[in-house]
């Protein structure tokens, strides 16, 4: 059969159809919608098989270029891919550990800025620098963070001088090794910029600007998760890991803003089989109050020990709801229409669809005392050191009372990225730091404050960035 080129939608009905590279280089829909793959490729249960004795790096070539198809030659994907992860510390580029007594430990923080974004940035990245090679427009990556986020995608941008990167982080909210991944990379591309308000603020400032972006000669592309090709890349683990343990597998997984449980519910699209997933949540719980109550309803994002997760809208459900209301993108753009303000219920999808979706997800919480005895108690009883992210997921396969021989844990981050919750009862950081985050506490920081308005933002921008 004539393959297809991919082409994409937004989760908002906006009508026209875009290819791969117009995706990679953009943020929300024009619409404020998300885009999202006009049809999943699909991969037989034979095919994944075979793909098993693959490397990480040729697993994902396989996997992901169906996506990407007409931007590049399959040889020039592979080799992208392969240099992309090149930058990471072990060859099997995420690690998977089978515990005592937790089941197993999926390790995805084994990249430059040790968190599981690495995974997906540095694709992101390589794939954008190709793009501003063919594009005669100023490619600026743009982005809010509330801390992984902006250190992976500054790592990644940083060497690719086709890119200027901004990203945005709430002044004095997020951890210190966070700020200083950020702000010591002394790359003249890289604009940190602390803006004195939340996450949220952040957040909301980004996507202003992609709505109102008109300057012809410039392209913001957004890091975060709205980006497609982040959740299409964070997809392929969810397969190494089933080709790993050959068996059916609950995935447990920290999450603030559903791209990573979106990742595996893509992976199930692709043709993956596997039994479900635990959306682990700190005490910003909306996505856990979400399937317990049927409702999506905003609530204010308080900060917590796992500050990558201290957000209040979970921005890749939308693409979950898009596929449950059969891509009817108008009554999408309805439904959001009054949202946040007026929440979203659930339990009237079509076709019992949300009953679908609560077969295959389920939910957890986990307050801040609960992350610090999960730390504690895997140190002491399983000789294990987790971050606070994880934990929460540790916690939720607790209350949920799971099988553990079944469950795949992912680690999303090195714990010595916060000591604030590692060190809460425990004095044991010194010897588990690397060396490469011991370093960066002493370097010499570079970054610009703005005040929460948009105004701020954008004058920052036309006059550092694009001038």
């Amino acid at each position: 059969s004539g393959y297809i080129k991919m082409k994409y939608i937004s989760t908002r009905g906006d009508s026209r159809k875009l290819d791969f590279m117009e995706v990679l280089t953009s943020g929300t829909a024009k619409d404020g919608g998300l885009y999202m793959p006009e049809r999943f490729p699909n991969f037989s249960e034979d095919e994944i098989r075979s793909f098993e004795n693959l490397s990480y790096e040729e697993l994902a070539a396989n996997l992901l270029f169906p996506y990407i198809e007409g931007f590049l030659s399959k040889n020039d994907f592979e080799e992208i891919v392969k240099n992309a992860y090149s930058s990471f510390s072990i060859p099997e580029i995420v690690r998977l550990n089978e515990t005592r007594s937790l089941g197993f430990v999926l390790e995805l923080f084994h990249g430059p800025t040790f968190a599981f974004k690495d995974v997906a940035m540095q694709l992101l990245a390589a794939l954008l620098d190709k793009a501003a090679e063919r594009s005669d427009k100023k490619i600026v990556v743009l982005g809010a963070t509330s801390g992984d986020t902006g250190s992976a995608a500054i790592e990644a941008c940083k060497n690719f001088k086709d890119i200027n990167i901004v990203i945005l982080f709430p002044d004095q909210k997020i951890s210190a090794v966070q700020q200083r991944q950020m702000t010591t990379s002394n790359a003249d591309n890289v604009f940190p910029l602390s803006v004195k308000g939340n996450f949220d603020d952040c957040q909301n400032h980004v996507k202003k600007i992609f709505l109102e972006n008109n300057d012809e000669n410039v392209r913001f592309v957004s890091i975060n998760s709205i980006n497609w090709t982040r959740i299409m890349a964070q997809s392929v683990y969810f397969f190494y890991t089933k080709l790993k343990i050959k068996k059916d597998f609950i995935a447990s997984i920290p999450s603030g803003n559903f791209g990573h449980a979106y990742a595996g519910w893509t992976a199930k699209n692709m043709g993956l089989s596997f039994k479900g997933i635990n959306v682990a949540t700190n005490k910003n719980d909306v996505l856990h109050r979400l399937f317990l109550k049927d409702i999506y309803q905003q609530k204010e994002a308080t900060s917590s020990l796992a500050p990558s997760m201290d957000i209040s809208v979970a921005s890749n459900f939308e693409r979950l709801l898009f596929e449950v209301y059969k891509k009817d993108g108008s009554f999408l753009k309805n439904l959001f229409s009054s949202f946040p303000s007026k929440p979203i219920k659930l339990s009237n999808l079509p076709d019992d669809g949300w009953n679908r979706i609560k077969d295959f997800f389920q939910s957890s919480t986990c307050s801040d005392e609960d992350i610090i005895d999960t730390i504690v108690n895997n140190f002491n009883h399983e000789d294990l050191l987790f971050d606070p992210h994880t934990a929460t997921a540790l916690k939720g396969n607790k209350d949920l009372n799971y099988d553990l021989s079944e469950v795949v844990t992912f680690a999303t981050a090195h714990p010595a990225k916060f000591p604030e919750a590692v060190n809460a009862k425990l004095d044991v950081l010194e010897e588990n730091t690397p060396s490469k985050l011991k370093e960066i506490m002493t370097m010499d920081e570079s970054f610009s404050v703005v005040e929460n308005n948009y105004e701020d933002v954008v004058s920052f921008i036309n006059s550092e960035v694009l001038n």
